[in-house]
């Protein structure tokens, strides 16, 4: 295993100008804070503390403190509230970052518009765009771009630690957006060259161990470009999270750090690593190889079939297809490529000059059993995927394993066959898991019963607290309709779909129409569920009260005719009372005498007119036709719902 550490690593200007500040502040005996941490290090952090300069985010209880500011910058406000304080401040910014604000104010005082490139939770973007106040958009992804309106000309200042090709990638988006751009490169030298350094190193080497705290943009961002040249990255913050596991079998192993990283903590991870060095190539030297033993290694020659793995033994192992995965790949090169690292299992003996076999879904096997009883343990559904139906239930894979589904445990009811899962990926319980036995047993009834419980959870929520919610027409039946609401489905009445009266269902909904809900009466016990669509609609009732007042004269049409009257409906679609005393003072006509049903407003007319002629006592402020008078001064809203009205 050898170590090469990256040309360009560790503390920048901006950086170790900030730490001076705060190291002679700490040095003079001064009582000061740091406005947030002074640089993203939790190591340094603590150690100014412990010199008696902590970091504080606000400025609540601060007297005689001298505040220092971060490295990230801070906006204007954050100066006036010193100001308004009358408390003393030492400038830590950086420079480079303090160029990005001034920028961003000049650009906004001159009245252009600008755009911000950067992460927008970042602290120095936080400070630069208070800055550009009024006149300017955040931009970190492709979707902020996408979002933008069309702009004739803007001006772009860029996150000094930011991605420089991920900045590269916006601003070519940016200018098929924006007629006239205008591009200020600020990412910083140093975040720069650090980024191409890494990239350089991480190509050549199997590991890269990045270093620096995790709040660390400009350190993360080193992590993700190790990782897109194709090395395995491991970002840590100190030498205690080094583990010997990730360097097995690893000949080349890369260190680099972020800008905030300090140089006593690069010192002792390169120690702790030279020391494991040693550790590991002792291990190699004294490596014992045998049947059953799990190893690692890397894949040094491929064809269609077999796959060739080194693993610092003498000899090269053999990797068939078959051994690879269940179901085998077709082909290993679909899979696999050279320069790959793989845990695998040696299968056969091992004697001198005779082909070593190893087998990488054994090792699968053994994770998975971990992944299956943990999950047994924990009562967590694991996924599944149909393979085989047979008589008595079901067989499933699940990763490199297969199990068993009974029949009485595939689904909510008890069903015949359980054929309609094969080549289904679904969720299942365990019941039953013993390794030694390469036994497994599963239920997909226990998830659906736990989803159903959820759902009746949310539907009993909902009924207690009388919320609408969205529910879907699944069928249609003379008496009304099923609707379902997250799988679980309820009748909803005819007399509660509309406040009119409906004849049929199928005139006012249709399969898979979408319609809001109420629920009328919840049995969780028996899962019965009553809906009422109406109630999610304006009461008529309530507006005709809030729309009439007694004595207006409103449109009528006679709807049924009864002993005592006739039932009459008014354009709201309300259906109410006119009684006989109502229609005529002649004590023997009948309303069929005065009034019949037609079905079209001119028939309707004319009844009524025939009605007016014969009784115009009653009906002679029927002006024009079809009018009636509501009446009962004192309660209105009685005359409605009882349908007190005269002629």
């Amino acid at each position: 295993m050898e170590i090469y550490k990256s040309k360009v690593m560790g503390f920048c200007y901006g950086v170790r100008r900030a730490l001076k500040i705060a190291e002679k502040a700490a040095g003079s005996g001064i009582k000061a804070v740091t406005f947030g941490p002074i640089i993203h290090n939790p190591q340094v952090v603590e150690k100014l503390a412990q010199r008696g300069i902590p970091a504080v985010d606000n400025f609540d209880g601060l007297t005689d403190e001298t505040v220092i500011i971060r490295s990230h910058g801070v906006g204007p406000s954050c100066y006036n509230m010193l100001k308004c304080k009358n408390l003393a401040l030492m400038d830590a910014t950086c420079p480079f970052v303090r160029r990005n604000q001034e920028m961003a104010h000049r650009l906004v005082e001159d009245g252009k518009q600008v755009i911000l490139i950067g992460e927008k939770r970042h602290p120095e973007m936080k400070s630069v765009a208070e800055w550009a106040v009024g006149h300017s958009y955040q931009v970190e992804t492709m979707e902020d771009v996408d979002a933008l309106p069309p702009l004739d000309e803007a001006f772009i200042v860029t996150q000094t630690t930011f991605s420089a090709v991920l900045a590269d990638r916006l601003v070519e988006a940016l200018g098929k957006k924006v007629k006239n751009l205008h591009v200020n490169k600020s990412i910083c030298d140093a975040t720069m060259q650090r980024q191409q350094a890494a990239r350089e190193l991480a190509d050549r080497v199997d590991v890269m161990i990045v270093i620096g705290g995790r709040n660390s943009a400009n350190t993360s961002r080193l992590a993700e470009i190790c990782r897109e040249e194709g090395a395995r990255a491991y970002h840590i913050e100190t030498a205690g999270e080094l583990k010997p596991s990730w360097f097995h079998s690893r000949d080349k192993i890369g260190i680099t750090a972020g800008a905030s990283t300090p140089d006593w903590i690069i010192e002792e991870v390169v120690c702790i690593m030279e020391n494991m060095k040693e550790m590991l190539d002792q291990e190699e030297m004294n490596l014992d190889v045998h049947k059953g033993s799990v190893v690692e290694g890397k894949v040094v020659d491929l064809t269609d079939d077999k796959a060739y793995i080194s693993f610092g033994y003498k000899t090269e192992a053999v990797l068939l297809a078959h051994e690879y995965s269940y179901p085998a790949p077709a082909s290993l090169k679909d899979v696999l490529k050279i320069g790959d690292t793989l845990r695998v299992q040696i299968v056969s003996g091992v004697k001198e000059d005779s082909t070593i076999y190893v087998s990488k879904i054994k090792v699968d096997r053994l994770a998975d059993w971990d992944v299956v009883e943990e999950a047994f343990e924990k009562g967590e559904p694991v996924e599944c995927e149909g393979i085989e139906a047979i008589k008595v239930g079901l067989l499933v894979q699940i990763k490199s394993l297969r199990g068993f589904i009974p029949l009485s445990q595939g689904d909510l009811r008890f069903v015949h066959s359980l054929q309609n899962l094969v080549g289904k990926t679904f969720q299942a319980k365990i019941l039953e898991v013993d390794r030694a036995k390469n036994r497994l047993v599963l239920s997909r009834k226990a998830v659906l019963e736990d989803e159903r419980n959820a759902e009746m959870d949310v539907i009993e929520k909902a009924y207690e607290n009388g919320d609408v919610l969205k529910g879907t027409v699944k069928k249609i039946m003379p008496y009304g309709a099923f609707v379902g609401i997250n799988g679980v489905e309820g009748l909803l009445h005819i007399s509660d779909i509309s406040w009119k009266k409906i004849a049929k269902v199928e005139d006012v909904l249709k399969p898979e129409q979408e319609i809001d809900v109420k629920i009328k009466s919840f049995d969780r016990e028996k899962q019965r569920i009553s809906f009422s669509h109406k109630d999610c609609l304006p009461n008529p009732w309530e507006t005709a009260i809030h729309d009439h007042e007694v004595d207006d004269i409103v449109d009528a049409k006679v709807v049924k005719i009864l002993e005592f009257g006739v039932i009459v409906e008014l354009d709201d679609g309300l259906t109410v009372l006119l009684h006989i005393n109502e229609m005529t003072d002649d004590h023997n006509k009948k309303p069929g005498d005065i009034c019949q049903v037609e079905t079209n407003s001119k028939s309707a007319s004319s009844t009524l007119m025939k009605a007016a002629e014969e009784s115009p006592s009653h009906w002679k402020k029927l002006l024009p036709m079809k009018k009636l008078r509501l009446k009962n001064k004192n309660n209105k809203e009685a005359a409605l719902r009882g349908g007190f009205f005269s002629g």
